[in-house]
């Protein structure tokens, strides 16, 4: 599927807390609890309480480091859909981590459960 979904339903996630970042090669995993896994494998960016990017998906030699561990520990508290372009989890922190569905060919993230491709 191509694009974000309008009728996305993210809201078994609210209250939702973060409990493991993990990293692939290509792949950003995100664990929840109680329920809740998002593998993403496109774009994103993390913004802090003031809207200042402080990380975004870039691969490879020169890279900051990572800046996701942030949101280890912290609850989602909103969810926002941008469709066709991106989704949104508002974090009690302030944080926001945006998802974005930019390619045709390749998959952007996967949200478990529902078995939602993008």
């Amino acid at each position: 599927m191509y694009g974000v979904p309008a009728n996305l339903n993210l809201k078994f996630l609210h209250g939702a807390e973060l409990t493991l970042v993990g990293m692939g090669l290509y792949q950003i995993f995100l664990h929840f609890h109680p329920e809740g896994v998002i593998t993403i494998e496109g774009e994103w960016e993390l913004r802090d309480e003031t809207d200042s990017l402080i990380d975004r998906e870039s691969w490879g030699q020169g890279r900051e480091p990572y800046q996701l561990h942030r949101l280890l520990g912290r609850c989602v508290t909103a969810t926002e859909v941008n469709a066709p372009k991106s989704f949104a989890l508002r974090f009690d922190s302030g944080h926001v981590l945006l998802v974005f569905d930019n390619s045709a060919e390749y998959e952007s993230f996967s949200i478990q459960p529902g078995n939602i491709f993008v």
